[in-house]
């Protein structure tokens, strides 16, 4: 595996993390506005953190 598949998979891993604890965080809210916004917070870093964990990782392993 080079540096980028090994970013992007760090990348899903920190966002299905997170995910999980945003998902915590909006049970205990009692605002809808705010229940949507942590939920869609959450969904937008599996697409976010994978990408930008492809391509700093080469940057950190020096390819």
């Amino acid at each position: 595996m080079n540096a980028n598949l090994i970013g992007a998979s760090v990348g899903l891993v920190v966002a299905a993390a997170d995910f999980a604890l945003l998902r915590l965080l909006a049970s205990r809210v009692e605002l809808d506005e705010t229940k949507r916004v942590l939920n869609i917070t959450g969904l937008s870093q599996f697409v976010l953190l994978p990408i930008v964990g492809w391509f700093v990782a080469p940057l950190f392993a020096g390819e």
